[in-house]
């Protein structure tokens, strides 16, 4: 569901370019293997003791180093809106050295209500979508594609995330029902939408579930950073998934240059994305459903070393925190606010839709209003 972000968002990014493939692409860096991510590695428990599984997420191994307040750089996007921690020494195309290995949240799958009249008969759905990710900001590799008989290369990122989606059907009329439609689910670069069941590619949620999510890479062995494990506790049901582990799938599928996905671990991020966003057409408003007010709480990070990294014990990593605006368009430029992303404790973040009006039912419209602000928790 993500997409790499913009290269002009954070220093030193290599920008998005295909060039050449006579130009050797620089390695990543080697660096020691550490013993397997282990923080939250809590061993499945029975329906009785779910409660004892909750509150053992949090091992007691796990260093938290203080460190000194960071300015936090904002950042628009198109359609994500949440913080990004970039591990400490992180640069594009490089493993850093503190990579994450393993990040979690907790939140309330919001109840969706339509927003804007879709213009896409093929597309009759307004979208939102919370998530936990390692990787997906910064470029981790060179992907090829092959343009006019020759290969080019293009930077690019493995990303491993895993949230839940509330649909709801478009603006048709204010005497229509809007019922949302919810799943959680899980992907990883190469494989879309991996299967967290025996007879389900997606699970069903129901809005005003509260769910814990973990999601854990392995760090040693020949799957090394090719090998997760996923933890998905549903708190309202009392269902869990016994703790799963699957495998990324391919980059550069079908090409000479096939091979299995690998995370770099160089960020970590916390995100409500729009997920059918108008991009075809930058005159669309951003098919983003009206999630209200949505409250992560659990927002935590793990390194290689076991040190554990949040909203406010940032420990050398570099933070910034991204807002959705139409079109990316910053608020100092008349940009129009669609989501925002506030911490608001060292392990929450507040996600928060803006208003607007809708407009006549059957057509596109424009915004009737210029929002400046997201809704208040």
């Amino acid at each position: 569901m993500a997409k790499l972000r913009s290269a002009a968002a954070y220093a030193g990014l290599v920008a998005i370019a295909a060039c050449n493939t006579n130009a050797v692409a620089p390695p990543l860096a080697a660096v020691p293997t550490p013993a397997p991510c282990s923080a939250g590695s809590f061993p499945n428990r029975d329906q009785a003791s779910l409660r004892a599984m909750r509150n053992a997420k949090r091992p007691l191994d796990v260093t938290f180093i203080a460190s000194p307040q960071r300015s936090i750089q904002r950042v628009y996007q198109p359609d994500w809106a949440g913080p990004v921690l970039f591990a400490p020494g992180a640069k594009p195309l490089q493993i850093p050295a503190h990579r994450f290995c393993a990040v979690e949240g907790e939140w309330t799958v919001p109840k969706a209500r339509p927003t804007i009249n879709c213009s896409n008969r093929f597309e009759q759905t307004d979208g939102s979508s919370l998530w936990i990710a390692i990787d997906g900001w910064m470029a981790t590799f060179k992907a090829h594609a092959k343009r006019d008989g020759k290969w080019h290369t293009y930077d690019s990122t493995d990303i491993l995330q895993a949230g839940s989606e509330s649909d709801v059907h478009c603006y048709h009329g204010k005497a229509a029902k809007y019922p949302t439609s919810a799943y959680f689910w899980i992907e990883w670069s190469g494989t879309r939408n991996v299967a967290v069941t025996r007879h389900s590619r997606n699970l069903p949620l129901h809005a005003g579930d509260t769910i814990f999510v973990r999601i854990a890479a392995d760090t040693a062995g020949p799957h090394a950073w090719q090998r997760a494990t996923l933890w998905f506790v549903n708190e309202t049901t009392g269902f869990y998934l016994p703790s799963r582990t699957f495998d990324s799938g391919c980059v550069d599928c079908g090409t000479r240059f096939s091979r299995p996905a690998r995370l770099a671990g160089d960020t970590a991020e916390w995100i409500v994305e729009a997920t059918f966003y108008s991009a075809y057409r930058k005159s669309l408003p951003n098919t983003l459903d009206d999630f209200g007010v949505v409250p992560m709480t659990q927002v935590a990070a793990t390194d290689v070393d076991g040190v554990v990294y949040d909203m406010r014990h940032f420990n050398g990593a570099t933070p910034n925190i991204d807002w959705m605006t139409w079109n990316a368009i910053p608020l100092s430029k008349k940009g129009t606010l669609l989501a925002c992303a506030e911490i608001s404790a060292p392990q929450a973040v507040t996600f928060s839709r803006t208003p607007y009006v809708i407009s006549t039912p059957g057509q596109q419209g424009d915004l009737e209003r210029k929002p400046k602000r997201c809704r208040q928790s």
